[in-house]
């Protein structure tokens, strides 16, 4: 699946997510701006919400505790009303603890969030 998000009719990013369905629904429910979800092997995608007036972006870490794997992940639009918990509830357990091995993360460390008009 890929997910590519737009803002003000121009392409701000677009990444590549292994997920379940639901995983990627609720992933989808916290990005901001318009977003679409290709699946790869169609390339057809459906529309989401509408153009961001703010920019939320989230870096985070995700890893397994004792298994020293680790890795940092960026969303580049996430909606204002979403928190950390409602980050934490989609990821933790679901996103891979590296991207070499399909280890689910059983943490999740916020980096920090960048908001700009």
């Amino acid at each position: 699946m890929i997910i590519a998000q737009k803002a003000n009719g121009k392409s701000i990013k677009w990444f590549q997510l292994d997920a379940t369905a639901g995983d990627v629904a609720d992933l989808q429910a916290l990005l901001e701006g318009e977003v679409t979800l290709f699946n790869e092997e169609s390339r057809n995608g459906t529309a989401g919400s509408v153009t961001p007036t703010d920019f939320n972006r989230k870096k985070f870490s995700v890893g397994k505790h004792g298994a020293g794997l680790s890795c940092s992940v960026t969303v580049p639009h996430v909606k204002l009303t979403a928190k950390i918990n409602n980050i934490e509830a989609v990821v933790i357990g679901a996103f891979d603890a590296t991207f070499e091995v399909a280890t689910a993360c059983d943490y999740m460390n916020y980096l920090y969030d960048r908001n700009s008009k």
